[in-house]
């Protein structure tokens, strides 16, 4: 019999050895598991649904108490609200973990100006985590300790792009800048932020969007170019390029194998769909249009189908098992 994700929970919380069992297969089962895609009834504040495209089953999760909080993002599977007299609020889908990072100062506030993200991170000694706010539209970051009182900025002097995207790597955290410099981020450093040096062949407008990925020890430059500037629902055609940081080197990527691409405006990642689906595929996340169309890495569109079950339910974001349990850790000298 062929577990999903609401037979396992189901399986952990039997008994005590059944819990270990589950501890002992959940890194290898959960990175074999299908995406599933957040939404939410328009109406309803007490829940979302996790949705499983493929075989059409979802599940329930319940939302923290929310009165004046909005639904902002996911990280680490970390559902993170806020609420801007509170702060920000976070659980996990799977586990129920919750976790409070405090209100952004009046001066920080702009980065609400154009759609943040977030990404968390962990020191490996000392257990604290912490959580890194970027958007587009600021050369600078956010990062603060759960349990704090306040948030640090640390600006990009070298570079007056925007930041696209953040990822926790090998023990580090890289930084990927709307004009397609990559980098590495240590607050403890000067600069905080050492860009590398690589030439992409390749053109950027308004219309692309640039984002990291991360599969088998290797990171990925996703570059996604869409027909208007900010409408990212729809996907023209898609550069992969993997990134090698001690070369200095960026390589085009036209071949996934096993692997497919799910990509959205808010997070992405690369999935071994081996066993459930087709490899060397872009599955793309239309947020506002409730579907999910699929192309093949080269460009050749597939089918379009839909993502919700309901005109009253919105979608938000991929949710990816894998990635729900364990937040990446840094060394314990990246510590603020």
């Amino acid at each position: 019999m062929k577990l999903n994700i609401i037979d396992y929970l189901a399986f952990s919380g039997v008994c005590r050895s059944w819990r270990s069992v589950s501890t002992d297969i959940r890194k290898s089962f959960m990175e074999r598991l299908q995406p599933l895609v957040l939404a939410r009834p328009r109406y309803s504040k007490k829940a979302c649904v996790l949705y499983n495209i493929f075989d059409r089953k979802s599940c329930k999760s319940m939302l923290p108490n929310m009165p004046r909080k909005s639904l902002w993002g996911l990280a680490s599977g970390y559902l993170i609200t806020y609420d801007r007299n509170m702060g920000f609020w976070l659980v996990n889908l799977m586990t129920r973990h919750e976790m409070h990072y405090p209100v952004l100062s009046e001066s920080s506030y702009s980065i609400f100006d154009f759609t943040p993200r977030a990404v968390l991170l962990r020191l490996t000694r000392l257990s604290r985590i912490f959580m890194i706010i970027f958007s587009e539209k600021h050369n600078f970051l956010l990062m603060s300790e759960s349990g704090s009182s306040s948030w640090q900025e640390y600006l990009f002097p070298n570079t007056s792009a925007g930041i696209a995207d953040v990822k926790i790597w090998n023990g580090k955290i890289f930084v990927l800048t709307c004009d397609a410099h990559f980098g590495e981020f240590n607050p403890r450093a000067d600069p905080v932020l050492k860009l590398y040096n690589r030439n992409i062949p390749i053109q950027l407008s308004s219309r692309s969007m640039l984002q990291l990925v991360t599969s088998d020890n290797k990171i990925y430059m996703v570059i996604s170019h869409h027909p208007c500037p900010r409408v990212t629902m729809l996907v023209l055609y898609l550069s992969l390029y993997e990134l090698d940081y001690s070369m200095e080197s960026a390589k085009q990527i036209n071949d996934l194998g096993s692997k497919s691409l799910f990509l959205s405006p808010y997070n992405s990642a690369l999935v071994d769909t081996t066993g459930w689906g087709a490899g060397n595929c872009v599955c793309v996340l239309q947020n506002t249009m409730g579907k999910c169309s699929f192309s093949h890495l080269g460009g050749h569109w597939l089918e379009t189908i839909p993502a919700v079950w309901d005109y009253n339910v919105r979608l938000y974001f991929w949710v990816f098992p894998g990635e729900s349990w364990d937040i990446s850790c840094v060394g314990d000298e990246f510590g603020t």
